[in-house]
């Protein structure tokens, strides 16, 4: 079996097992909303299994984590997410759809709380960064070069995401399940550029794991959770506010033509 077929065997498998697992879980609303993250070590683990299958060596196991880090991918990784979701924020409260929820500003302990949660949802993202960037984007790259591997990787990863945003947003009470979903969605495809930039700078998935923590921490505290419909810092709509909804993606369609030039010019 060639390279490509494995990578396309991977998309399956991957798709497949995490919608069915959604559905399984959310035939009880309860179960699903206690036990939800537990998709996020789908690709994870599955891409583990396809190197030792396609390698018979748990060296290549490891291959994404060898790579020697730089400054450059680990700042990149950290103040990404920060900068991208404080001018949501901030373009929240000028549009007037958001507001400061009773002027409440991170203080030295809200700040030490988001630090100990960006190293508690580390496996996590793990569990995710370890399929996407560590094993599936280094293949689709050597074929089809940085920018479709990039827009492969981020439908893939927006469809991995579907069901469980749609059956949450029912589960919680959201006020449109489907809007969320579809805009959810957007926002995973578009979040696929950075991620994939921040592989780049390195080879190595840790500077990634980072920005996908640091993300996953920081709008939750700012713009609320859409997983579970609760308000942040910033109220207003979560569909709306959100970094993983509409104002997170339309800032994220805007950015994604920033890094296609820097792909573009990487490759000549």
């Amino acid at each position: 079996m060639n390279e490509k077929s494995y990578s396309k065997i991977y998309i399956v498998a991957v798709l497949l097992a995490t919608w069915i697992v959604s559905f399984a879980l959310f035939i009880d609303a309860n179960i699903g909303i206690k036990y939800f993250s537990l998709l996020m070590f789908i690709p994870g683990g599955l891409a583990v299994l396809f190197n030792w299958i396609q390698y018979k060596d748990k060296n290549k196991i490891y291959e994404c984590f060898k790579n020697k880090m730089n400054m450059k991918a680990m700042l990149f990784g950290i103040l990404y997410p920060i900068v991208f979701l404080i001018v949501c924020g901030l373009l929240a409260e000028v549009m007037g759809v958001g507001h400061l929820t009773n002027a409440k500003i991170p203080v030295i302990r809200d700040i030490i709380v988001i630090l100990i949660s960006v190293i508690l949802t580390l496996p996590a993202a793990l569990g995710e960064e370890y399929g996407w960037r560590g094993y599936l984007l280094p293949k689709l790259t050597q074929e089809h070069g940085k920018t479709k591997a990039t827009i492969i990787v981020g439908i893939v990863w927006a469809l991995f995401h579907a069901p469980v945003v749609f059956l949450l947003g029912q589960a919680t009470g959201m006020s449109n399940p489907l809007l969320l979903c579809v805009f959810q969605a957007i926002a995973a495809f578009t979040y696929s550029f950075p991620s994939s930039y921040c592989f780049y700078l390195s080879k190595n998935i840790v500077p990634v794991l980072f920005i996908h923590s640091v993300w996953n921490s920081i709008n939750v505290m700012l713009l609320g959770d859409i997983y579970v419909n609760r308000k942040g810092i910033i109220e207003g709509n979560l569909i709306g506010i959100n970094g993983e909804g509409i104002l997170g993606a339309i800032m994220g369609v805007i950015l994604i033509f920033f890094f296609i030039r820097k792909f573009e010019r990487s490759e000549q």
